[in-house]
């Protein structure tokens, strides 16, 4: 499936895809905040870095970042991982999860 160049991706239009595609289609899922040269964008990439390593494809990390976790109070990883705190946390979720795999 050819996308328009500006055109973004959502986890949905992902299905059964090449990797080769899912890696052309991951930056065009980028959320707000990750854009090179944005406050956050050393940070949010170790983050994705780290989800891809424990849940084993950029589809189920994306899926993952976006879920509610009771281990986060309900909060997903995404959101939880906007504070400092936060991250911090998150980071030690997908290490433990990394090295239980």
């Amino acid at each position: 499936m050819a996308m328009a160049k500006g055109q973004t991706t959502t986890t949905n239009d992902m299905g059964d895809r090449e990797p080769q595609d899912l890696l052309q289609d991951w930056d065009r899922i980028a959320p707000v905040g990750r854009e090179f040269g944005s406050p956050d964008y050393e940070r949010l990439e170790e983050l994705d870095h780290l989800a891809i390593l424990a849940k084993g494809s950029m589809l189920a990390a994306r899926r993952w970042l976006d879920t509610p976790n009771q281990a986060l109070e309900g909060m997903t990883p995404e959101e939880m991982a906007k504070t400092p705190e936060g991250f911090a946390r998150v980071r030690q979720l997908l290490t433990s999860s990394t090295k239980a795999r």
